[in-house]
């Protein structure tokens, strides 16, 4: 009875704090029913609307979208987190609406981020005070908080990595107890599952800590044979994700993402700004870093962890940074821009890791000195995290200052009618368009919004029909018309009952002869029996894996 009490405290407390900061941070939202957007928010909500109406409606398209994206059959969600947005169209659901989705979101993103880092903080020895201050810094400061006014996708990377640390510190510590290969496959393929990009950082972060590992353990044969089982299970565990791509990419050629400046998206060391997110960090915060580095430097023995996770800290936060050569390499590797687009991603890395080696330091410097020592520096760290509250409170403020008057969006967000946010709201990503060739992704972008978009509303009628397709409808005096979906190499158009190899625009837009009168098309896309395979495979892996797992939580329980 009492080790459960034990467990209750420890694992009640960070929910309570996850729970009461994001809370705070959504006052305005709370009280006046209104949620924030940004940018991002139309793509990921219009494919997470196509996974709950395929769910819904009983019609599953692994890779056509049908209902989302404009009814236009685009494929994004096979390619981008695909089992994680099956999850957030069930979750849409039983949200009921989009302002009911919007708050659970950001208090399920709260969650597992403040849940993560505070178990690490404890599985590095942190006592539970100062796990409590670290896993708040990391609340506060980056992608997490970002999330709210933003709804940018990086969050759930950075939600997800101090479980990706975890795997980092058994790694490190090889020699003193072996690493579990299971959890690392499973870790890093959740990550796969959510945010493919986030997943490259993982591998970044995990690398070096590994070479340690390797380098220090007695069993080194052993390291490396249980490390390829983690890869080989986590190539199972991802079939979907890498099968997709080997689908698409080698017989069509696929639009980038939007590209930016990364010198124009850096972290600003040089100048401080009135938060910790997107591009700015606060002088408290940098300050705190600062203290670090001094800290390091004259007692870099004191702790082997504490240093290195500081070193890799900084060389990510470098990257991360202004003070990094991006024009350099903005000349030189001009496609970095499409596909990292930001390097202040970096700090969904960086931010983990300092906050990490910050308690770490906190810790020792609580142990060598006396009780008034310890209030100092723990109340010292306490108001670090109330300027960063104070500021992102304020920030979403100001959003929401901006975004109340708009009554429409606010409705729209309100109604329990799905659809009505959706249909009047397309996304403009050129995100995984087929191309006739490659072009600038701001380009495409206009295309998409200046022909894909408008063709919608043009006399023509679209409807999911069974079995995954979707049909298209329209009057015609016999005249070629550009349908507003699109065709890739292994879709399939059937128009008034006969089969087609229409030609395409720029962005993948079949272009078709009509009859006069009626027409109707079907369009339906041709999944390799290879790639059914190994979806097959990724879902009965996972469900192995779930049952496994809970027999092992029964055990544990037992015991």
């Amino acid at each position: 009875m009492n080790k459960c009490k034990e467990k209750l405290v420890e694992y009640g407390l960070p929910l309570i704090l996850s729970i009461l900061l994001a809370t705070i941070l959504q006052i305005p939202q709370l009280f006046n029913h209104v949620t924030l957007t940004g940018s991002d928010t139309i793509f990921h909500f219009s494919r997470f609307y196509d996974t709950a109406q395929q769910i819904q409606n009983h019609n599953f398209s692994y890779f056509e979208m049908n209902y989302g994206m404009g009814e236009t059959g685009r494929i994004v969600n096979a390619i981008y987190g695909p089992f994680f947005a099956y999850l957030m169209g069930s979750l849409l659901l039983i949200a009921g609406s989009w302002f009911n989705y919007q708050i659970i979101l950001v208090y399920l993103i709260f969650i597992i981020a403040g849940l993560g880092m505070y178990i690490l903080a404890r599985k590095v020895k942190l006592s539970r005070p100062v796990a409590l201050i670290i896993s708040t810094l990391f609340l506060l400061c980056g992608y997490i908080s970002y999330w709210i006014p933003s709804n940018s996708f990086n969050a759930w990377g950075a939600a997800l990595m101090p479980y990706v640390l975890i795997q980092g510190i058994n790694l490190f510590n090889d020699d003193k107890k072996h690493f579990n290969w299971i959890n690392l496959a499973t870790t890093m393929a959740i990550v796969a599952q959510v945010h493919l990009l986030s997943t490259l950082q993982a591998i970044l972060v995990l690398i070096p800590l590994f070479i340690y590992g390797l380098v220090t353990t007695k069993n080194k044969k052993r390291m490396w044979t249980d490390t390829l089982k983690a890869v080989v299970l986590c190539l199972i565990l991802t079939a979907n994700v890498w099968g997709a791509f080997l689908v698409l990419y080698p017989k069509n050629t696929m639009s980038a993402p939007l590209d930016f400046s990364p010198a124009l998206t850096v972290l600003h060391l040089k100048s401080n700004g009135t938060i910790t997110m997107w591009t700015e960090i606060q002088e408290a915060v940098l300050l705190l870093f600062g203290l670090q580095i001094v800290y390091i430097i004259f007692n870099y023995r004191v702790s082997k962890l504490n240093t290195f996770l500081t070193i890799e800290g900084l060389v990510f936060l470098f990257i991360s940074s202004d003070l990094f050569p991006w024009r350099v390499v903005e000349k030189y590797f001009p496609s970095f821009s499409n596909y990292f687009q930001f390097p202040n991603r970096f700090t969904a890395v960086a931010y983990p890791l300092l906050f990490l080696s910050i308690g770490l330091t906190v810790v020792n410097l609580i142990n060598r000195y006396d009780f008034q020592f310890k209030i100092f520096v723990e109340c010292l760290l306490i108001f670090v995290c109330l300027f960063s509250l104070r500021a992102d409170l304020r920030g979403n403020i100001i959003k929401f200052n901006k975004v109340k008057t708009n009554v429409e969006r606010i409705n729209q967000f309100r109604d329990h009618d799905l659809s009505k946010f959706i249909d009047s709201n397309s996304p403009g990503n050129p995100d995984y368009l087929p191309l006739k060739k490659q072009m600038n992704s701001w380009k495409i972008s206009g295309l998409v919004s200046g022909t894909l978009i408008f063709n919608n509303g043009q006399g023509f009628e679209k409807e999911a029909a069974s079995n995954g397709r979707l049909e298209i409808s329209w009057n015609s005096k016999g005249e070629d018309a550009t349908l507003p979906i699109v065709f890739y190499s292994q879709s399939e158009l059937v128009v008034n009952g006969k089969k087609v190899l229409p030609k395409r625009n720029e962005i993948g837009m079949p272009i078709v002869k009509s009859k006069v009168g009626k027409n109707t098309s079907i369009l339906s896309f041709k999944t390799p029996t290879w790639f059914t395979v190994l979806l097959y495979i990724s879902i009965l892996s996972w469900a192995l894996l779930i049952i496994y797992g809970v027999f092992r939580w029964v055990k544990i329980i037992k015991n």
